[in-house]
């Protein structure tokens, strides 16, 4: 097996022990009071920073599409031409460094 391949097994076993391990943890009547003790004090905090992240990435993703639009709109036809002038070219600059290529013994066909 691969090295990727190896890595991914072993990640695959250790969520599957920690999938197991919460599942025998939380089957338990202290296990579920501890997880409703932890939830209500730190995961709530937790949900109100991921909402408020969220609004702000919200927030600078609208105010900055308007822009990447105009600039793709303004740019995207000079970049389309600029890269057909140099596939035009391709050929003609390719038969010239061929051109140039030492043959056999050293000497310019």
């Amino acid at each position: 097996m691969k090295r990727g391949q190896w890595i991914a097994l072993a990640g695959g076993m250790t969520l599957g022990l920690v999938g197991v391990a919460a599942g025998v943890v939380l089957s338990r009547r202290e296990g579920r009071e501890a997880a409703q003790r932890w939830l209500t004090e730190y995961g709530m905090p937790l949900a109100e920073q991921a909402k408020q992240v969220a609004n702000a990435a919200i927030e600078q993703y609208q105010a900055q599409m308007p822009k990447a639009v105009e600039a793709l709109n303004t740019y995207a036809p000079q970049a389309r031409d600029a890269l057909g002038n140099l596939v035009a070219q391709a050929p003609q600059m390719a038969n010239a460094v061929v051109g140039n290529l030492p043959v056999g013994n050293g000497a310019k066909s």
